[in-house]
């Protein structure tokens, strides 16, 4: 029995609200220590504190509530911020490349179904499990990349492009398998089930492009206030996700194609994105991690074998197909094969919705071993690929070299190495056109946004060299396209900002004081100069 079972269910929800989420962060962050997967440790967190094991917090309205948008924010941001509109249509125009990737995906998902149909006897649940374990993410590929070094690279890009396509297709196919769940299966009912489905993306996608955004536009023009565009934002992705549903689409993709096509309007205004993002990943993702760990069912030698048959299968045919489609890519076979199927990010969230939507597309049992396949799919693929991948660091270095490198940059404050470099900053309101030319001034790919003398996004040069004769000289900084800031602390060591670099891939940081307030910029360029001077002056030293 769990604990407060006595207690009136709106008092005991906040307890337990508050629980799943401290033991959430705390399960993410040891396996971040570990070096594993974080979202892994929420998942079983909430695994033991719910029904599976111990039995600690009951699955109340509440939670379920909470969980529900949890999901919706997540994918809005997922839209967002790591589908990459510009690269999808890249993708989409290479017809073969587009083939062979479907097929990946194609034979993934018959291997899965089939498995999942043996074990649980149910077509749609089958289905459901073939869609969700057979897909990759690119969410936490794109982080992989960036761990490994391999993000702007083109094999990096290859693997990452079969993986945009693969989830794209498990979305589209998903929506499908949930629009008709409930109808009787005829040629009939299939056919009008994927006009609804066409038809009701090319809905969200003419709201999202001809409503909303100019909506959110205007409303910023007009009252010049970011609170209430950011509370428009979320009242239009509630309202949407409760008109998709009540149609018979889903809200979690309702919410992803907002967020997909919401790009541009919060790439340009990072300040507002920043607060989307601490929103979703301070409480929302947490949430909705430990949530799917929450809906196990008892955790039983039975559940075991179905989650190990499911993830074997699964690992089995995903690896399987990368490596025979490395060649075409011509990338590494392993890497391609691990690559391509990292799971851990819209696939968790489609089949959480799976399990609470109205229709039961999926069972208890069949939930957790899917969850129990995804979850262990998260955490073997990234290291199958590191092993043909090692992790870039700016300090494996060994001995004297190593130390001199460590000893220059620690003893180095941000404040102390920006004093001796040259702002590269512009206004808000600047023209491009101005910007463009600080750009070229000083020899640099990107200069920080400054506004009330505030750093609040950064400029990158690829980002406005595209633009027209006319559009340089008619837009300014702030309706460009603008990425996020990186700002550090006067007194933060210099040799954290060569990992930063790294970390964010963006080629300048932001020296800010204790109000927050500018003190200089410092380009990455600078930070590689004083590693090189550092070494040069180890080699003479040890001469």
């Amino acid at each position: 029995m769990a604990i407060l079972s006595s207690v009136p269910i709106a008092v005991s929800s906040l307890a337990y609200l508050g629980i799943l989420l401290i033991g959430a962060k705390l399960g993410e962050e040891a396996f971040r220590k570990i070096g594993l997967i974080p979202f892994v440790g929420a998942i079983l967190v909430g695994t033991l504190l719910g029904p599976g094991v111990f039995n600690v917090i009951n699955v109340l309205p509440t939670i379920t509530l909470f969980v529900s948008i949890g999901i919706d924010f997540l994918l809005f941001v997922t839209g967002a911020e790591e589908f990459e509109a510009e690269r999808l249509k890249g993708v989409f125009a290479k017809r073969t490349s587009l083939l062979v990737s479907l097929a990946q995906f194609l034979v993934r998902f018959l291997a899965i179904t089939s498995i999942s149909y043996y074990l649980f006897g149910q077509f749609t649940e089958a289905l459901v499990i073939g869609i969700v374990a057979g897909m990759s993410s690119a969410g936490p590929l794109s982080r992989l990349l960036t761990d490994t070094g391999l993000a702007r690279t083109d094999e990096g890009t290859a693997i990452f492009s079969q993986v945009l396509v693969i989830e794209v297709a498990a979305v589209v196919l998903y929506s499908f398998v949930f629009d008709l769940a409930g109808k009787a299966i005829t040629a009939l009912s299939i056919a009008f089930t994927a006009g609804e489905v066409a038809a009701a993306i090319l809905g969200i996608v003419a709201f999202g492009r001809y409503v909303m955004v100019p909506l959110l536009e205007k409303v910023e023009t007009h009252l010049k206030s970011r609170e209430v565009v950011f509370a428009i934002i979320i009242s239009i992705l509630l309202i949407a996700g409760f008109v998709g549903q009540v149609t018979g689409f889903n809200a979690a993709i309702v919410a992803l194609f907002l967020g997909l096509l919401m790009q541009k309007f919060l790439a340009a205004r990072p300040v507002l994105m920043e607060k989307l993002r601490a929103f979703t990943y301070g409480f929302f993702e947490p949430m909705f991690f430990a949530g799917l760990g929450l809906y196990f069912v008892r955790v039983t030698p039975a559940l075991l074998v179905a989650g190990l048959a499911i993830f074997g299968v699964a690992l089995a045919s995903d690896a399987a197909v990368g490596a025979a489609s490395a060649g075409f890519f011509q990338v590494d076979r392993w890497r391609n094969a691990f690559g391509t199927c990292v799971n851990g990010g819209v696939d968790a969230a489609l089949l959480v919705t799976a399990f609470t939507a109205g229709t039961a597309l999926i069972g208890g049992f069949g939930y957790s071993a899917a969850a129990m396949g995804i979850a262990l799919l998260s955490l073997t693929a990234p290291l199958l690929f590191r092993r043909r991948a090692k992790l870039v660091s700016i300090d494996h270095e060994a001995g004297t070299q190593k130390k001199m490198v460590k000893q220059h940059l620690q003893s180095m404050p941000a404040v102390e190495i920006c004093k001796t470099l040259p702002t590269v900053a512009v206004g808000y309101d600047d023209p491009v056109r101005d910007a463009l030319k600080t750009l070229v001034e000083f020899d640099a790919r990107a200069a920080v946004v400054l506004r009330s003398g505030r750093p609040v996004a950064t400029l990158l040069m690829r980002d406005i060299t595209g633009l027209s004769r006319r559009e340089m000289a008619s837009m300014r900084v702030s309706d460009s396209p603008l990425t996020k800031v990186v700002k550090v602390r006067e007194d933060e060591p210099g040799l954290n900002l060569a990992t930063l670099f790294r970390e964010t891939n963006v080629p300048i940081i932001a020296v800010v004081d204790e109000k927050g307030g500018m003190l200089g910029t410092i380009l990455e360029r600078e930070i590689l100069r004083r590693l090189a001077e550092s070494l040069e002056e180890g080699d003479n030293a040890a001469a």
